[in-house]
C-alpha cells in the first residue's frame, strides 16, 4: 500500500539522519563541547563518511517517498516537490563542507539557512494549511523555540548550537512525519 510505503520512508529517512549522528557523536562530541554545530562532522575527516551517509541515506529515503506519494492523489501529490527541495537542500549540505575553505563556508551558511528556513516555513505551512491538532502545534512550537536557541548560538549568545539543531530537526522530522501520515489517511478515505 503506498501509504505504508510512504511513512515508512519518512521514518527511515529520520533514522538513517539520526543513527548516523550518533555515530559521529561516539565518534566525537567536539561539535557540541565547542558549540561548531552539526556542520562540524561533515568536515572531519574521523567523521565525515557517518555523517555524510546519514545525510544520503536521509536524501535517498525522502525521494522514495516522494515518488511513492505520486501514486496516492492529486491532492497528497502536491506535496512531492517540497520533499525533493528538502532532498535537494540536504544535499548541498552535505557538498559544501565548511572548513574546506571560505568559499565552501559561505556556500555551507547559505545552504545551512535556506534549510533551516524551509524547514520552519514547511512545518507551518502543513500546519496551518494541511493538518492542524495539538500535536502538530506542540511540534511546531517546540521547532520554533530550538531554532530561537540554535540562531542565538550562530551570534554566540548560546553555547548550544549542536543540541538546538538537533531538536529543531527531530521536532521537524516528527512533524513532518505526523501530518503527512494523517493527510494520507484522509486522501485514502475520500472515494
Amino acid at each position: 500500500m503506498p501509504k505504508n510505503g510512504v511513512i515508512r520512508d519518512l521514518i527511515y529517512a529520520q533514522l538513517s539522519f539520526f543513527i548516523c549522528l550518533a555515530v559521529t557523536v561516539f565518534i566525537t562530541n567536539a561539535g557540541f563541547v565547542d558549540n561548531h554545530g552539526l556542520s562540524f562532522y561533515g568536515a572531519h575527516l574521523k567523521t565525515v563518511l557517518p555523517f555524510g551517509f546519514g545525510l544520503v541515506m536521509c536524501d535517498i529515503f525522502l525521494l522514495r517517498a516522494a515518488n511513492t506519494i505520486s501514486g496516492i492523489n492529486s491532492t497528497v501529490k502536491s506535496l512531492v516537490p517540497y520533499l525533493r527541495i528538502l532532498a535537494i537542500l540536504l544535499m548541498l549540505i552535505v557538498l559544501t563542507p565548511d572548513a574546506l575553505n571560505p568559499v565552501f563556508g559561505v556556500m555551507h551558511t547559505i545552504a545551512s539557512s535556506a534549510l533551516f528556513l524551509f524547514e520552519i516555513i514547511l512545518a507551518t505551512w502543513l500546519t496551518l494549511h494541511w493538518h492542524s491538532d495539538k500535536l502538530t502545534w506542540v511540534l511546531l512550537i517546540a521547532q520554533f523555540l530550538t531554532g530561537i536557541v540554535a540562531m542565538l548560538s550562530e551570534f554566540q549568545i548560546s553555547r548550544y548550537l549542536s543540541e538546538s539543531t538537533v531538536f529543531f530537526q527531530l521536532f521537524f522530522g516528527l512533524l513532518l512525519v505526523w501530518t503527512f501520515s494523517n493527510l494520507i489517511n484522509q486522501a485514502i478515505a475520500q472515494p
